[in-house]
């Protein structure tokens, strides 16, 4: 009975012995894994401000101005190229939508006007 106790108390401290070398293979096999994904997230940050860096180079107001002038020919607006109110109505007829004047307000409001001709619609 003795040598049959012995017998089962080895084969669990040989098990023991293997269960704790297996707990040790894969903590360091996890360890492994988090120091590959620490770098990658070091690179992949890395390349974040990198690709920021780049962003604000070619958005740039300065450099976008630069090519702007390069490529075409545009030029500010002059006050010739403004339709006035009046303007506005003639070419574009009757307003789609009447509006009724603000109280304390003149008739020309431009603003009033635009609204006023503006094509209103509802949402659907």
């Amino acid at each position: 009975m003795v040598r049959i106790t012995m017998i089962l108390l080895c084969l669990l401290l040989a098990a023991a012995a293997a269960g704790r070398y297996q707990a040790e293979v894969s903590v360091r096999e996890a360890r492994r894994d988090i120091e590959r994904l620490d770098a990658a997230r070091v690179r992949e940050l890395s390349s974040i401000q990198v690709l920021r860096a780049e962003v604000a180079y070619l958005e740039n107001p300065d450099r976008l101005s630069k090519i702007a002038d390069q490529v075409t020919d545009l030029q500010p607006l002059t006050g010739g190229q403004l339709m006035t109110a009046d303007e506005f109505f003639l070419a574009f007829g009757e307003p789609a939508v009447k509006i009724a004047p603000i109280a304390g307000t003149h008739d020309e409001d431009v603003i009033l006007k635009a609204l006023a001709m503006a094509d209103v619609q509802e949402a659907e």
